[in-house]
């Protein structure tokens, strides 16, 4: 199930929708390990606001370790979108700074999971971007798309990339994800493999901001990126990995700059350099 917020939930002044009901299907979303449920309901744990519904907090009490349960469940799904699942994990590193209870290692999983996250948000971004681009100008399927194909045409799709496209553009090779085979399909039997939340116009999938018409908080991210690979850099310095901390710190530095933040970029640049003695 998606959480799709509606009627009300968190948009307007008037409590115009039944709060238990939506703390129901948010608990029934989220044991099926529903990334936006389990996100929206561990903000909530956490004592924070959620677009989901703004009522939420009237009746859920705050468990922090309620909170990081649901967080780590909303980072566990493999499927896209890594957007909330990066957002997740930001606050999940709040609520272990904040308590400062979690060993090294726990904190450096989390930091480099997120970290992850947070790449695979930008190329699922560049991706939305790309293929609405070919799909305004008319151009298809491309090698390298990520699409379903009807396998051995028995009427059952599966998850693969387009690796080639014929002359005429009425077929196309696909590599499928599960065992690396490969199959030439005609067009009608090959799909575009949309980002599971996301609405798809003729023009190609839309944003979340765009299909709701308002920005969705819950999918903020608390940190950027080059913030968490400075935290993560004073980690493996800690534990004796020099060049990996440099080559972080190195990182960190230059998305501050890119950022405008000239003081912390010249204090992640004396770092690196230290390190690398």
């Amino acid at each position: 199930p998606e959480i799709v917020p509606d009627n009300g939930f968190g948009r307007n002044d008037k409590p115009d929708h039944d709060v238990f009901s939506v703390l129901f299907h948010l608990c029934h979303a989220s044991s099926f390990y529903n990334t936006p449920a389990c996100l929206a309901l561990a903000r909530v744990r956490a004592g924070l606001d959620t677009t989901v519904s703004d009522l939420l907090k009237s009746i859920v009490p705050v468990d922090f370790d309620s909170s990081k349960d649901l967080l780590q469940r909303a980072m566990d799904p493999i499927r896209p979108p890594s957007g909330p699942k990066a957002a997740a994990g930001c606050l999940l590193v709040q609520i272990l700074e904040d308590e400062n209870t979690a060993t090294d290692e726990t904190m450096m999983n989390v930091l480099e999971e997120t970290l992850d996250f947070m790449d695979m948000m930008d190329e699922e971004a560049a991706e939305v971007v790309a293929q609405r681009e070919r799909n305004t100008k008319g151009k298809g399927f491309q090698p390298g798309d990520k699409v379903e194909a009807n396998y051995a045409l028995e009427g059952t799709y599966y998850s693969g990339v387009i690796v080639e496209v014929s002359d005429d553009g009425k077929s196309a090779v696909v590599k499928y994800d599960d065992d690396g085979s490969i199959e030439s399909l005609t067009l009608d039997n090959i799909r575009s493999l949309e980002v599971a939340t996301q609405t798809v116009t003729k023009d190609g999938p839309m944003s979340d901001s765009e299909a709701l018409g308002f920005e969705n908080m819950d999918e903020k991210c608390l940190f950027e990126a080059y913030q968490l690979k400075a935290k993560l850099a004073e980690l493996k310095s800690k534990h004796g990995q020099e060049m990996e901390a440099a080559r972080l710190f190195e990182e960190a530095a230059d998305g501050a700059m890119n950022d405008g933040k000239m003081k912390s970029a010249s204090q992640w640049s004396i770092r690196a350099a230290e390190l690398q003695g």
